[in-house]
Order: C-alpha cells, then structure tokens, then sequence
C-alpha cells in the first residue's frame, strides 16, 4: 500500500504536466469572441460548434473582435443558416464592422487535428446548412445524398468527388490548397462555395473517396500552391485589426 501512495503523486503529476502541453499546442484551432475591439477586453473562446449564440450571451451584433487559429464559418442566421463569413486566420485577430451579424458558428475541417487530412459537404451554398465530413473514403453521403452544395477539404491529400453511389458516374478531383504558413503551424485547405464551379450539377454529389482517382481534376485558382496572406478573410467584407 505504502509504494502505492508513493506512485500516485508521481502520476497524478505527469498528468498535469501532459495537460499543459496540451494546452500549449500553437496550432490549437480555437476562436475567441470579443464583445469590443479591445485586446485585452472580455471574450468568450469558442472550441467547437455553436448553432446558438444566444446560449452563450451573445446576440447578433455584440461580437466586435474575433482572434482565431482554423477555418471559421460565422452564420448571419441560428443552426448555420443565411449569410456566411468564411475565415481562415493562424493566430490573427480581426475587428469587425458595425454591421456583422453573428448569429452561429463552427469550423471546417478535422475535430482531431488543424491539418489532418478531413473533408467537410454542406447541403447549402457557401457552407451553409446541414453537414456530413469525413476522413475516409465513403461509398454513401447519407443524408446528404444528392443534397451537398458546397464543400471544403484539409490536409495534404486531394479527393475525389462522385455523382453515383459505390465511386461511380461522373468524378472530380480536387487538391487542397497551400500549404500556407505561419510561424510555425501549416495548413492546407480548400473551399468551393458551390459545387457547380466543379462542373458538376447541384445537388449531384453521392460518394466521395481519397486520392486523385480521375484525370478531370479541378484547377481552381492554383490549386497546388498558395502564399499565405495574413488575414485572409472569405465571404462578406470586415476590417484587419
């Protein structure tokens, strides 16, 4: 018993220090909600979806400062819904305009790691609406199905979108943008707001596999080189801090 109570302070302290590295982690994907443009002003930090900011205290207009490391999508509208801002930021901040509405957020790409290989299908145009994701290949978009209308990837891999069940009918590949960089953290990424920049009809979309597995690949706007900009900032306009 007596070398029991002995191992259990060393335990209990590894844990603790394996907590802060983990805390500590410069590519953490986070956000933090300021309620002012002040940097060092009350802020609520978001580490996941959120469809109602109202559960938080926050109403439509009083987010006036975002910093953030990831993907975001900020919602005019509860439950993802009606105009979007898509941002993309590695540790930047961002004072928003008077007139940003923020009603619900969340981000695209992996819940397991800020550039692990991921892909994100949205049923509404510019990522908007209900969601299936993924990192494998899948044979059925389930709920989804013949329903996605904008779509994001991460990671280094590109994918291959089809408009049959099982890899089948018509195929696009579409590589992942970057990497682009900063001080340190890296990730590739990219979005199309809907899927008819693919060349594929609407709501067309019914298995989705990894890898470059047809010769239609989508060029995009270089799609396989990128050149970080800091404060990138998709969707509709806000101001650089």
């Amino acid at each position: 018993m007596g070398s029991l109570v002995r191992v259990l302070p060393a335990l209990v302290a590894a844990i603790s220090c394996f907590t802060a590295l983990a805390i500590d982690i410069p590519d953490l994907r986070y956000l933090k909600a300021y309620i002012n443009d002040d940097p060092d002003g009350p802020y609520h930090e978001f580490l996941d979806y959120s469809p109602d900011l109202s559960v938080q205290g926050l109403d439509d207009l009083s987010i006036k400062r975002i910093c953030l490391t990831g993907q975001w999508l900020l919602y005019d509208e509860h439950y993802y819904n009606g105009i979007d801002t898509f941002i993309i930021g590695l540790n930047d901040c961002y004072n928003l305009s008077s007139s940003d509405s923020i009603s619900s957020l969340r981000y695209t790409g992996s819940p397991y790691g800020l550039n692990d290989v991921y892909y994100n299908l949205y049923e509404g145009e510019n990522y908007g609406g209900n969601e299936f994701k993924g990192n494998t290949n899948t044979p059925t978009v389930a709920n989804l199905d013949m329903n996605v209308s904008s779509l994001t990837i991460n990671g280094q891999s590109p994918w291959t979108f089809f408009t049959g069940l099982q890899y089948a009918g018509e195929a696009v590949c579409v590589y992942p943008y970057g990497p682009v960089s900063n001080n340190g953290i890296y990730l590739n990424f990219y979005g199309i707001g809907t899927i008819t920049d693919l060349g594929l009809p609407d709501n067309s979309i019914r298995s989705v596999a990894k890898g470059c597995l047809t010769d239609n690949v989508y060029r995009g706007d270089r799609p396989h080189q990128g050149e970080w900009r800091p404060g990138w900032k998709l969707g509709h306009p806000t101001s650089d801090a």
